[in-house]
């Protein structure tokens, strides 16, 4: 039996490893900044500890980590939001507990969206894009995609619009990037690696979402070109942690748009196997045959999928008849982050991250 500690409660990936750990027999413990993140409320875990934001308070962050670590006898920590940044770039950690990320050098390059694409072009066929620094086509905007290097969620991407509406990267041209628009099939996928083997694989479309990004309903599906250069390149960077990428299928065709060297969404369609995956040597791919949703979410920002039979037969990621305490209680995790937003000026889902966000600092 292995002690397991996980940041990033507020996550619902965050709630399903911590429910297949506790499965399994091991013990859980979660931590994060925020009063009433999702998982808190869980009785997969012994104990949520509550910890300063390594944005607001970095020295905090670490103390509090060790303490928890040695305090709780911490055998795996794993990291599951941008927290995992700040966690990549501490050293001090005890030497008895295995941190679940490669280095913040190799990060920074993954999250980094104009690195990342360099990088992966010794993998991957990807599209055209050039620091907006040096690009020069703005008379046709409209076939381009333009994004902020560090970001998250889509919530400042500009997708095929005239010049007149691009003027943010025009006024900072070395913090966006402008990226030949792909049609196709958008996919997302998640992988778990351990020093360059991979452990887990899922790969996942999202045919609705919160904003232009964030996918809230997950259907499987299969694609092995994208599988084949997934692996590829997890192996030539000797990669450790959670992993994912988004996708394009043109033409049967995978083109890779970017990368979160984080757990994202598809962690639910491994479900029950994630705590196998991270703990056992053998190779674990998901062929689930539901999809998966955040049903409040898509209640909230798409209410006509009532009337879609995916709506029904999806399986609700947060609600568990025997862990039911997060569904009943998630108002109270919303609170919080409308506290937030109307706090900092922001919009619901940069409250999300605020306080764990990581821009290159």
């Amino acid at each position: 039996m292995a002690t397991v500690l996980l940041t990033g409660a507020r996550a619902p990936v965050a709630l399903e490893i911590a429910r297949s750990f506790r499965a399994l027999g091991h013990r859980v413990f979660m931590a994060d900044s925020l009063h009433w993140p999702l998982a808190r409320w869980s009785n997969s875990i012994e104990h949520y500890h509550r910890i300063p934001s390594p944005v607001h308070d970095l020295h905090g962050f670490y103390a509090a980590l060790n303490s928890i670590i040695l305090k709780e006898k911490i055998d795996h920590l794993i990291p599951t939001c941008e927290e995992t940044f700040y966690i990549s770039s501490y050293e001090n950690f005890p030497k008895h507990c295995k941190v679940w990320t490669s280095g913040i050098s190799l990060l920074e390059i993954l999250h980094h969206k104009y690195k990342f694409i360099q990088l992966a072009a010794d993998h991957f066929v990807v599209p055209k894009t050039t620091s907006c620094e040096h690009f020069q086509d703005w008379k046709n905007a409209e076939e381009y995609v333009f994004k902020p290097v560090y970001s998250r969620f889509a919530s400042s991407t500009i997708i095929r619009k005239k010049e007149k509406y691009c003027n943010a990267p025009k006024a900072a041209p070395a913090k966006w990037i402008a990226q030949e628009y792909i049609a196709g099939k958008e996919i997302c996928v998640y992988s778990i690696w351990d020093h360059g083997v991979l452990k887990a694989y899922s790969c996942y479309h999202s045919p609705y979402r919160a904003g232009k990004g964030a996918g809230i309903l997950f259907e499987p599906y299969e694609h092995e070109p994208a599988f084949k250069a997934v692996k590829k390149i997890g192996e030539a960077i000797q990669y450790t942690g959670q992993l994912s990428f988004d996708i394009i299928i043109k033409n049967d065709q995978p083109y890779v748009l970017e990368c979160n060297p984080r757990a994202t969404s598809g962690a639910h369609l491994l479900n029950a196997s994630l705590g196998e995956a991270f703990m056992d040597t053998k190779f674990i791919l998901t062929k689930p045959a539901r999809t998966f949703l955040l049903r409040v979410p898509v209640l909230l920002t798409n209410p006509l999928a009532v009337f879609n039979k995916k709506f029904y037969s999806s399986k609700d990621v947060i609600f568990h008849y025997n862990d039911w305490k997060p569904a009943l209680l998630q108002p109270a995790s919303l609170v919080e982050l409308f506290y937030k937003k109307l706090k900092y000026k922001i919009t619901l889902l940069q409250a999300t991250t605020e306080d764990i966000e990581w821009n290159g600092q």
